[in-house]
């Protein structure tokens, strides 16, 4: 909870929330590491849709670090 609430703090919480999207890819992962689970191609697909949706949602997918920065330099003013 403190690592939540920290990110939180130092994120904002609309980019906080997105670490919620990531739990099932990480399910994903350690199932096929530690439970030696089968990762079917459907699964892949789910994982790429989740990671775009997080992408997308960070507003970082196709953008550069200058962009960015003259969206948040426009938003101080």
């Amino acid at each position: 909870y403190l690592l939540y609430f920290g990110l939180i703090a130092g994120a904002g919480a609309s980019k906080a929330v997105l670490v919620t999207y990531l739990v099932p890819s990480l399910a994903l992962v350690y199932g096929a590491i530690f439970l030696d689970e089968t990762v079917t191609a459907i699964s892949l697909l789910g994982l790429a849709l989740v990671l775009a949706g997080v992408a997308l949602g960070t507003g970082t997918a196709g953008r550069s670090r200058r962009a960015q920065e003259a969206d948040v330099a426009s938003l101080a003013r």
